[in-house]
């Protein structure tokens, strides 16, 4: 069963989505409401997808997280999730190898869909 990484600095976010994504048979669901724990994370589990939000209260970004995904995961599937659409953002989660983005406020189905179109489609 592939492994979903979600990555959110608001641990509410973080568990509403693992209680939704839970539902769904298809992923093992991890979550981590810091970039140091999510790349721990990444180095000891390599999950198959990640959902990443782009701004975290910390002192590494989500663009951080995923230039870490790049050099220890590079197959992980990346889909960021954001209220900030500035085109430098967007471009360098791009060049760093995210497979989606995905904005703020954002409805459930659609979210799940592009999981399952970037993700879990890779398993079925």
């Amino acid at each position: 069963m592939p492994t979903l990484l979600i990555v959110d600095d608001e641990s509410e976010i973080c568990e509403f989505l693992k209680e939704f994504f839970k539902s769904d048979t298809q992923f093992n669901i991890l979550t981590a409401t810091d970039p140091d724990a999510a790349i721990e994370i990444l180095k000891n589990v390599k999950p198959e997808g990640v959902l990443l939000d782009v701004k975290l209260k910390a002192r590494k970004t989500g663009l951080d997280v995923l230039q870490a995904i790049r050099d220890i995961s590079p197959n992980t599937k990346t889909i960021m999730v954001t209220s900030h659409t500035d085109y430098h953002t967007v471009e360098r989660a791009r060049v760093l190898g995210a497979v989606g983005y995905v904005t703020k406020p954002f409805s459930l189905e659609y979210l799940e869909s592009t999981v399952h179109t970037r993700v879990a489609s890779l398993f079925t």
